[in-house]
């Protein structure tokens, strides 16, 4: 390939976005799973201190967050420590799914 297919391959993926575009994007993306974590710690700590049981609906929207981070890391570099956390943050996602469905529908 010579420097201009690599190039015009290059914009076809990015479809035509600058760097500094993509990075405030990925910077953008960190910045609000580590602001929602922060959030669910928060949150969880004040919910154990006032002894009142854990929102299972938060804790299941926050692993999906991560789920879904690392299943697209595993898919693009194949690494096997993303896949294992992809496994890892899936069971955690239907485990906490399953609970806030079933305490939904309590009676």
């Amino acid at each position: 390939m010579n420097k201009e297919e690599i190039l015009e391959k290059s914009r076809h993926e990015n479809k035509n976005r600058d760097i500094s575009e993509i990075s405030q994007t990925k910077d953008a993306s960190r910045f609000a799973i580590i602001f929602s974590l922060a959030f669910y710690i928060i949150y969880s700590t004040l919910t154990m201190i006032a002894h009142k049981p854990l929102n299972k609906g938060i804790a299941a929207m926050e692993t999906c967050v991560m789920f879904a981070v690392y299943l697209h890391k595993s898919i693009k570099t194949r690494k096997s420590e993303h896949i294992l956390c992809a496994v890892l943050m899936g069971e955690a996602f239907l485990m906490f799914s399953f609970v806030a469905i079933m305490e939904l529908f309590k009676k």
